[in-house]
């Protein structure tokens, strides 16, 4: 038995929860993955795992033995990386999971800059608006908006995305009367329907006032850019990023409302999984993202008079 070859399989099998899916991500076969946890078990004189049917779970020997091999292997992964990194620039593919707008609208757009500075590295971008498991699907580093809840992985700030709210000019021809969130309770607004309390808008006044309305509207769409093509169509009112709506605010096809009322500023993060060792592909992505993002006005919340 390869004593560190089976540390590794170990720890995917706990991390992955499954002995075919761990053959499959290792290119080895299942028999060779239950060897290993086979053999490990014998060597150390104790049950690793409790296997049913349905699920792996770790026994109180295999809890401790876990966390150390774990940390074996980053510390493998920590000296092997800095002896890499000193002679090679930075290569590789780059695994990254981003939401569908914030990818397609903010990160897409930057990825030349990116490749011109780093021709080596290959970037599969995954944009889902559903969060990413970093160790299940093999993310190197996923972009997330609103508060970190899972401390068990790396993160960095890269900036923040505030909420506003527009409409366009012919639409304010119809419904000029509005210097409040409660008066959006009585006029037509563009429902998302992912978004987790699509008829509830929330607002934060610049004395610290939250406010709450109940909203509703004839559209009602999945996909967040047909609802800024719906505002400019003037259908309804539009509670959206600045960073998803300043081009069409700065050329006048949009109009930002109760400025007074912003609903406070969500922040964005790098998240990387859990380890002492951050591959280089993945460390130059998130600096030059922390560099774009602060550079940008609409994602550093430095822009507060656009559009007003």
């Amino acid at each position: 038995m390869d004593r560190f070859s089976a540390l590794e399989i170990f720890v995917r099998v706990v991390e992955i929860g499954s002995f075919s899916k761990t053959a499959t991500e290792l290119a080895i076969s299942q028999s060779t993955v239950s060897k290993n946890i086979t053999d490990l078990e014998k060597q150390l004189q104790a049950k690793l795992l409790s296997r049913t049917t349905r699920r792996l779970s770790l026994t109180e020997a295999g809890e401790g033995f876990y966390e150390q091999a774990k940390l074996i292997l980053e510390q493998y992964s920590m000296a092997l990386g800095d002896a890499v990194n000193v002679r090679q620039t930075p290569s590789g593919t780059l695994r990254m999971a981003t939401p569908i707008l914030l990818g397609r609208k903010q990160l897409t757009p930057l990825l030349p800059r990116f490749f011109e500075r780093y021709p080596d590295i290959v970037v599969e971008h995954y944009l889902s608006d559903s969060e990413t498991d970093l160790i299940r699907d093999g993310v190197d580093v996923s972009i997330r908006v609103g508060e970190m809840k899972d401390s068990s992985h790396q993160a960095r700030k890269l900036g923040v995305l505030q909420p506003i709210t527009v409409a366009s000019p012919d639409f304010l021809q119809k419904y000029p009367a509005i210097t409040h969130p409660r008066d959006l309770a009585s006029v037509p607004c563009l429902i998302y329907l992912r978004h987790p309390a699509p008829f509830e808008w929330s607002f934060i006044s610049a004395t610290g006032e939250a406010v709450t309305v109940d909203v509703n509207g004839p559209y009602r769409v999945n996909v967040f850019e047909a609802l800024c093509e719906a505002a400019i169509a003037g259908l309804g009112i539009l509670q959206a990023p600045l960073s998803a709506c300043g081009a069409d605010l700065e050329a006048g096809r949009l109009v930002r409302l109760l400025p007074d009322y912003d609903a406070g500023f969500v922040p964005i993060y790098a998240v990387m999984p859990s380890s002492s060792w951050i591959p280089q592909k993945t460390r130059v992505m998130v600096d030059f993202l922390v560099e774009e993002f602060q550079r940008n006005p609409w994602l550093n919340g430095s822009d507060q008079d656009v559009g007003m």
